[in-house]
């Protein structure tokens, strides 16, 4: 395996979904900042907050199954393209709705949820042709590709969305994001290859069924799995509620929302970067042990946290975290998913992604109106690494799994 992290982009397919993938992806942090700070300012509510998010993710837990069967029966690439333009179409109709005065939350939830469960139908598709773009000792740091493209998004997109807001409105800036789903999609056709799956026989019912027995009876798929699903539901929501949490707790605005937002997205590239190299070095779960302790320790430290600077600090160490897990542990789930299933192996693993954070945002929102946010990101930080013990004592070959036929270092200290 090859320790340099952008390895992959010496491909000109993947040079070309990369660099459109990043312009999508500061469209979608765009979106996600002005629109949650709009609901935050106007409701002042973690949970109102949350659902804006909410709406953005948790139509993976409906959408993607159904996008992973597409994925497994039709042209992995004709699907994905489709799916980018009703989500350039539905964003649109956002775009018109802010530009017509409308603030109501439940109206924007809804068209947000529209645009998303488009996107989480395409997404299987994507995730399915990736393991086809790059050899298999470029695997990781392809996933890692993805992680730097959604995080740089989230880099740029809250700092350019607080300007273009205060430059031209916030329905042109939602606008902005419609144009850029037209960009991937046309990336996405310019990739003159079919990515045709082998075909999955039987009805909807039995190829559903054969996704989740692939999923299950394959250790590495479903240990990551888990995990992956335990520390979207206890972490991970401290992203969508940036809004509320800086304005509740620090009485901060768009701007210091996008600073902090900015910050984690720049952690989680650091954190990509640097999973990708020690992941040559060292043994996968030890890496995922340690990970699963840090990412705990800084939520916590994130609860605490006495002021704005300490906040965006330990946010760029939340954001390294949660990506060096995301990037080990989806990488599990694409080296080991069977090539004639991968479409609703990762199909599974995003619905899983979807409706724990889903969940998750609305458990911690539920504690942060009832308590307080401090608290709430607490609850979570204990949550997460108390389940990460009792899982890794019950599943006692959770490390044969996650590591799989890898052959590195396993030093004392991976006894955690």
């Amino acid at each position: 395996m090859s320790n340099h992290p952008f390895v992959p982009l010496r491909h000109r397919a993947v040079r070309l979904l990369w660099s459109a993938a990043v312009i999508s992806d500061i469209g979608t942090w765009v979106q996600l900042i002005v629109v949650g700070s709009l609901v935050a300012a106007g409701t002042g509510s973690a949970v109102q907050t949350g659902l804006v998010a909410l709406a953005t993710f948790m139509p993976q837990g409906i959408a993607s199954p159904v996008g992973g069967l597409l994925a497994d029966r039709y042209d992995r690439r004709k699907v994905f393209a489709t799916a980018l333009m009703v989500q350039a179409s539905v964003t649109t109709v956002l775009a018109i709705v802010l530009g017509m005065g409308v603030r109501t939350p439940a109206v924007l939830t809804v068209l947000i949820l529209l645009g998303s469960a488009a996107g989480a139908t395409g997404a299987p598709s994507y995730a399915a042709m990736q393991p086809d773009l790059v050899p298999p000792d470029e695997l990781m740091q392809m996933v890692s590709l993805g992680v730097y493209s959604w995080n740089s998004g989230r880099v740029v997109g809250p700092l350019l969305g607080s300007a273009m807001v205060l430059a031209v409105g916030p329905a042109w800036t939602i606008g902005f994001n419609a144009f850029s789903f037209v960009v991937m999609a046309v990336a996405v056709a310019l990739v003159r290859r079919p990515f045709r799956p082998h075909g999955a026989p039987g009805t909807i019912r039995e190829r559903l069924v054969g996704g989740m027995q692939a999923m299950r009876s394959t250790p590495g798929c479903w240990h990551a799995l888990v995990m992956l699903g335990l520390f979207n539901f206890t972490i991970v929501p401290f992203m969508g509620l940036i809004p509320i949490y800086v304005r509740v707790g620090y009485g901060g605005g768009t701007g210091l929302t996008g600073l902090v937002a900015s910050a984690q997205g720049i952690g989680a590239i650091a954190g990509g970067i640097v999973v990708s190299i020690l992941a040559t070095r060292y043994a996968r779960s030890l890496l995922v042990g340690w990970i699963a302790i840090g990412v705990s320790v800084a939520l916590a430290a994130y609860a605490l946290a006495p002021n704005e600077a300490w906040v965006i600090g330990i946010a760029m160490v939340l954001g390294g975290g949660w990506s060096s897990m995301f990037i080990a542990l989806s990488a599990v789930i694409q080296r080991d998913a069977p090539p004639a299933s991968r479409g609703r192996v990762m199909s599974l693993m995003q619905a899983t992604l979807g409706i724990s954070y889903g969940s998750g945002l609305l458990f911690i929102g539920v504690i942060g109106d009832t308590w307080n946010m401090h608290g709430a990101f607490m609850v979570g930080a204990v949550v997460g690494i108390t389940g990460f013990g009792l899982l890794t004592l019950r599943a006692r070959n959770w490390r044969r799994a996650i590591d799989g036929n890898e052959v590195l270092p396993q030093p004392e200290l991976a006894h955690c």
